[in-house]
């Protein structure tokens, strides 16, 4: 595999063993396309300006496809039937550039790539068939082949042949490449042996195991605490059709004993033989994303060309429509169908919101029929606490007569089994859901929300003595719940609070009840409002097999042919079904969703709400946010990228699919904490400067606002800041804001930050253009760069001061040519050159003992050894020294040491001489307020993202 110095190893993959995904973020089993790479391949993520909706990255490439292998349309192709919409793709540099194309961890038992001794190394992409954790560890090791450590798995007595050691699947396969496999090893078990060999596996179908697999030859290990290292390899050819592969060590011969395995010097090479191990360079990811067209080209009759366009995440979560909130929170815990009975004025028959089961109808008892009305708004006694607001939809009115009375009155009910459900599907565990609103009068006997039952029955009346699940209120204004078998036996419990009473429902207000059965555990579950109780002590005698009726709205028997009674009056909405029994966690949110539309949870927490509700496969890194208490859920009806977007506008923060394809959210203190540029761009590379080849800066009114509206979300509020300079300047320039936040506090402070920021325009950097195949030194810079990072942009005007621009990347846009040409553009934002400060007591210790009489004294750094001390410590602030001793006393600064960045001590000199000794390591501090003794007081509330103090 020959290399070039100055350019890195380039990874074009294609992920067809996948399928179509909903943003799944894989890390291995690809198909390398680089060969075929033909022109240019070319990649974009970020946004424009800094306030700007970010955009779905996209990437392309051209593929010489002269044989056709990769058109869709060729039924000879091995990929034919395995090429879809969807898939992902991959674009990853290796610097610097090695033979050897495993990662780091891998190929240096752990030395590099970041994981500490004893840490488990299955994130890496490292597996095993054989060790109980699936994966191994890292391992300190004196002998190591190389380095300091090794990679460490166990191999239990009985490991069957070809069970394998370790393995990784991360690198892509490329069909027709012969490929090498390497590794030293060895068992450090003393008193045993292990027959090993190399090991070379493909994976041809999508989503299957490995399928087929080439071995080295077997070599065996004998144990000892000080084995010698064993050198194993395997060579074979990637066959056609692979979707890819892995490689690794494998099981010779049943193992006869347990043994702990130990890996080093790992390495996988393009070539028929093992050539000396070489160190990798670092895997940086480029791109990742899914192919959204797929685009074949014909030069005549004759194959040419296809190109694969793509998309990231972000786009992919643009196509999922979010329903309202507690629809999502239902479906989200595993319903098998949600009935939201909001259907309009009129309609007969309601739909499951699932899509999972047909319509459910209504139906009469054999004594006539009472009244269901759908269409109705949500009311309640108490129109703000006693409702709900999880759903803006409507809810079904029941008028059915005598209500919570006995058996034989007209009634009408809605009937699952129209749809052909009768009972829980798995009647053992099992959870239900149902809203409910009574407008009747204290039952005299019951008033049946929700009714399942058999066709058993006492010898006389209407008592239903078999299964049956019976959700009611009681003579007793309390709701409960009634489970039973087909023997008779059952249990029957009452929901309760929090604080162990019993609530009264029978309050014109709205109500949510949650019940289901374990029959596992023998445990009776309930939730009215959010309170969770388990029941336990029942045993499976309850659990109610062989139902044959499900009715919402009465009491209503098939048995007796159609009798009803216990009707109920009022509204009911929600009716759920879950297929296992739902714990707290699952309940809560349920309620949250119900009860306020998740009113009061973090930035954060929203975010991941949203992502978790349209996609349970893309990745994610979520920092909390600073808007600790969001307003209700909004979103029914967006797609979720336009959710989350809302929730990046009102944190203030951004969020952007990195390099590796995982979708990343940032809070606002992200970048108020990034006070100093990791790069900086300029002519000066004597002063550690990254040269770049042009710059496009820009100088315009395009983001100046000196009037901000903050409009707040709920309640309906609109909050304005403005600067009368900047008015007077520029005129009137408004921008508007949409905070999604219950504190009105914030909405102003957001408008007043945003009016702080832009009332005067700024220097921006609209391209910055770099060249790192003509400038080899950029390639880690710019491989590792990512959507925030903040940096500078220096440009030296020839008979002009310096220009220096600070700023936070927004865009990144690679282009490669096959023609070993790179070139990178970076679209930047100013940063806010605002400084902010918390205030808190300024405080550190003595370094050196200090005699009664000097005028200077050296201290430890502070908290705070960043920013120059003299800039901490003007001249005239006063400071206690040996806070707390007997020898206490204040003393007024006259002058600071020089410091810099990093400093771990610095001198002070006062405007006259201590009249007492101190010793090291007493505090030295400002002076603090009457009754504080405690320098530290408000260190944990003067961090940054400590509070949310600051928009």
């Amino acid at each position: 595999m020959a290399l070039n110095p100055n350019w890195p190893v380039i990874e074009e993959a294609w992920g067809p063993y996948w399928n179509a995904t909903t943003a799944l973020t894989p890390t291995d089993r690809f198909v390398e396309v680089t060969p075929t790479t033909m022109g240019k391949s070319d990649s974009k993520r970020g946004r424009q300006y800094e306030l700007d909706q970010i955009q779905p990255g996209t990437a392309s490439t051209v593929l010489s496809n002269s044989t056709g292998t990769l058109d869709p349309a060729n039924t000879a192709s091995p990929f034919y039937g395995k090429i879809a919409p969807f898939q992902p793709v991959r674009r990853r540099a290796m610097w610097p550039p090695s033979i050897n194309i495993l990662s780091q961890i891998m190929a240096t038992g752990g030395d590099l790539g970041g994981y500490a001794v004893g840490a488990n190394v299955q994130g890496a992409d490292i597996f095993s068939d054989t060790d109980p954790s699936s994966s191994g560890i890292v391992a300190a090791s004196a002998t190591a082949f190389q380095g300091a450590n090794v990679l460490q798995f166990s191999v239990p007595s009985g490991s069957a042949a070809n069970a394998r050691i370790c393995y990784t699947p991360e690198t892509a396969a490329q069909p027709g490449q012969t490929y090498t496999v390497q590794m030293r090893i060895r068992n450090i078990t003393p008193g045993t042996t292990l027959q090993v060999k190399g090991s070379q596996g493909w994976y041809l179908t999508p989503l299957a195991s490995t399928t087929t697999f080439a071995y080295g030859s077997a070599v065996t290990l004998t144990g000892s605490a000080t084995a010698a290292w064993t050198q194993i390899t395997a060579t074979a050819t990637c066959p056609a059709g692979a979707l890819g592969m892995n490689i690794g060590v494998a099981v010779a011969a049943t193992a006869g004993a347990a043994c702990t395995i130990q890996v080093d010097a790992w390495q996988l090479e393009k070539g028929s033989s093992a050539s000396a191990w070489a160190q990798p360079g670092v895997w940086y990811p480029m791109y990742l994303g899914y192919t959204n067209q797929w685009k074949p080209a014909f030069s005549g009759n004759q194959y040419s060309t296809v190109t694969p366009n793509s998309v990231d995440a972000l786009s992919l979560l643009s196509q999922y429509i979010l329903d309202d909130p507690l629809t999502e929170a239902l479906t989200a815990a595993g319903a098998r169908f949600v009935y939201r009975l909001d259907e309009g004025s009129g309609a007969t028959q309601f739909a499951d919101a699932t899509g999972a089961n047909g319509v459910v109808g209504i139906i009469n008892s054999k004594n006539g029929a009472g009244a269901i009305s759908p269409g109705t708004q949500i009311t309640a006694t108490d129109p703000i606490g006693g409702v709900f607001t999880g759903s803006s939809g409507t809810v079904t009115t029941f008028t059915n007569p005598h209500p919570g009375q006995g058996a034989g009155f007209p009634s009408s009910v809605i009937s699952l089994p129209t749809a052909g459900i009768v009972g829980p599907t798995n009647p053992a565990s099992w959870t239900r859901a149902i809203a409910f609103r009574y407008t009747g009068p204290t039952p005299t006997d019951a008033a049946c929300i929700w009714s399942s039952m058999d066709r058993q029955h006492a010898a006389t009346g209407t008592v239903a003595t078999g299964s049956r699940v019976f959700l009611f209120i009681s003579t007793d204004s309390h709701l409960h719940l009634t489970i039973g078998g087909p023997g008779g036996s059952y249990g029957s419990v009452t929901f309760t609070a929090n604080n162990g009473s019993f609530p009264n429902v029978v309050d014109g207000n709205w109500h949510l009840a949650i019940f289901g059965w374990n029959e596992s555990t023998g445990e009776m579950r309930t939730s009215l409002d959010g309170a969770n109780w388990f029941f336990t002590g029942f045993t499976s005698a309850i659990t109610p097999t062989g139902l044959v009726s499900d009715s919402v709205g009465a009491w209503y028997d098939v048995g007796l042919g159609g009798a009803a009674g216990n009707n109920w009056q009022g509204d009911l909405a929600f009716a759920a079904e879950f297929t296992t029994y739902l714990f707290n966690p699952n309940t809560d949110a349920i309620y949250a969703a119900w009860k306020n539309s998740f009113t009061g949870e973090s930035t954060n927490a929203r975010y991941l709400r949203i992502l978790a509700y349209a996609s349970n496969e893309v990745g994610w890194i979520i920092q909390p946010g600073l808007t600790r208490s969001m307003g209700p859920a909004d979103f029914a009806g967006q797609d979720a990228f336009t959710a989350l977007q809302a929730v990046v506008d009102t944190e203030g923060g951004s969020h952007f699919v990195d390099a590796a394809g995982w979708l990343n959210f940032r809070s606002r203190g992200d970048r108020y904490n990034a006070t100093v540029p990791v790069y900086t761009f300029g002519e000066n590379v004597a002063g550690g400067e990254f040269p770049y080849e042009s710059i496009d800066p820009d100088y315009d009114t395009t983001r100046l606002a000196n009037v901000a509206v903050v409009s707040q979300v709920s309640p309906a509020s609109k909050f304005t800041a403005q600067d009368a300079t900047s008015i007077a300047a520029y005129g009137p320039r408004t921008m508007t804001r949409t905070v999604n936040s219950t504190s009105p506090q914030e909405c102003q402070d957001a408008a007043s930050y945003l009016v702080s920021r832009y009332k005067q325009p700024a220097y921006r950097v609209a391209a910055l253009k770099l060249h790192p195949s003509a400038y080899p030194a950029l390639w880690p810079v710019l491989l590792g760069l990512e959507i925030g990072t903040r940096v500078r942009v220096m440009k030296r005007p020839f008979g002009a001061p310096p220009i220096q621009i600070e700023c936070f990347v927004e865009s990144i846009q690679w282009d490669l040519g096959d023609q070993n040409d790179a070139w990178c553009t970076l679209q930047c934002s100013p940063a806010d050159l605002t400084p902010y400060k918390l205030f808190a007591a300024w405080h550190t210790t003595l370094k050196t003992t200090a005699a009664s009489g000097v005028s200077s004294i050296t201290v430890n750094n502070s908290q705070d050894n960043v920013n120059p001390l003299a800039a901490q410590l003007p001249a005239g602030t006063q400071l206690v020294l040996g806070l707390g001793t007997a020898n206490q006393e204040t003393v007024t600064v006259s002058a600071v040491g020089a410091t810099s960045s990093g400093w771990t001590s610095a001198v002070i000199t006062f405007t006259g001489a201590t009249t007492k000794a101190h010793t090291a390591s007493d505090v030295i501090c400002e002076v603090l307020p009457a009754g504080v003794t405690n320098a530290t007081t408000w260190d944990a509330v003067s961090a940054f993202d400590a509070s949310a103090f600051a928009y």
